[in-house]
């Protein structure tokens, strides 16, 4: 499974928080987001899977919009 599916995937509670920070000017995050997202396969350092590679966090689990999202379309 690990070879056919990536390990970092782009989440919505990842990508709120960069909104935020790119609508006030710093796009640090989105930079950030892109950079590691574009290799989403490929094994990167600790820091990025600490911060990527993990679960939502619990406080997320009852918000709606960074947290319930439909896989069908």
């Amino acid at each position: 499974m690990k070879l056919v599916n990536p390990k970092y995937i782009l989440r919505e509670w990842f990508l709120a928080p960069a909104y935020r920070q790119a609508s006030a000017g710093d796009y640090a995050l989105v930079r950030e987001l892109q950079k590691v997202m574009t290799q989403p396969y490929a094994e990167q350092s600790q820091e990025v899977e600490e911060r990527y590679y993990r679960l939502k966090p619990t406080e997320l689990f009852e918000m709606g919009g960074l947290s319930h999202l439909s896989c069908s379309s």
